[in-house]
């Protein structure tokens, strides 16, 4: 996909949601169907992108999304250690929702990385922290940099963990984007009744190796 032009990244930056307070933005939505945030952001928005890891249930945020804006890039990182089960749900979901998928893959491979330095190295380590930015983060980054969105729209909750139980709807996001996240308020009961009631795929076996454990952060929220 081309990159966006330096013009287009400049008039992205003064786009709508740029000049607007996410902290009213963020009380005046709180208790909004993520359909309406959604019709809002991409209303507002010159340049928007999904970012997605095709973890469970993830399809709802996918749907809700692609309901409104067909065609919005989304952006998937395949590190490598996705089990076949994701792979395979990957394809019955790109198939089924009609995906414009953008796919980035880690400049050095599973297989590269499991000769030179071995396997996923333990949590909380420098060597899981190098671990992370070779496989998960690096690839996300130049993905943002070819792309230039000014909207993100990302598909977590204040449920997951705690440090998104302190995030909001609206936030600040890296490479000069707004993150969009419509399914904030809603809870896991919530979505896999959406998930059902619109027979979407599911996934349930899904591994993240740059978490390691469901409660933490991989890194691109952080950022």
């Amino acid at each position: 996909m081309q990159a966006v032009t330096n013009s287009v990244q400049k008039e992205i930056q003064q786009g709508s949601l740029f000049n607007s307070n996410l902290v009213d933005l963020n009380k005046e939505f709180a208790g909004a169907a993520p359909t309406e945030i959604i019709e809002f952001a991409i209303e507002r928005s010159i340049n928007p992108v999904i970012f997605t890891n095709f973890r469970p249930l993830a399809t709802a945020f996918l749907h809700l999304v692609t309901q409104v804006k067909p065609n919005i890039p989304v952006i998937w990182v395949d590190h490598g250690y996705n089990t076949p089960e994701t792979y395979r749900h990957l394809e019955a979901v790109v198939e089924a929702l009609n995906l414009n998928l953008v796919t980035y893959s880690p400049k050095m491979s599973a297989a590269h990385y499991e000769a030179v330095y071995g396997g996923i190295p333990a949590l909380d380590t420098p060597e899981h922290d190098r671990f992370s930015r070779i496989v998960k983060l690096e690839p996300f980054d130049r993905a943002m940099e070819d792309l230039k969105p000014d909207v993100w729209f990302n598909g977590i909750r204040h449920d997951q963990n705690h440090f998104r139980k302190n995030l909001n709807i609206f936030t600040t996001g890296s490479h000069n984007t707004i993150r969009v996240a419509p399914m904030y308020h809603l809870n896991e009961l919530d979505v896999e009744n959406y998930v059902y009631e619109n027979e979407l795929p599911h996934n349930e076996v899904y591994f993240d190796p740059t978490k390691g454990e469901e409660h933490r952060e991989c890194g691109l929220m952080l950022k």
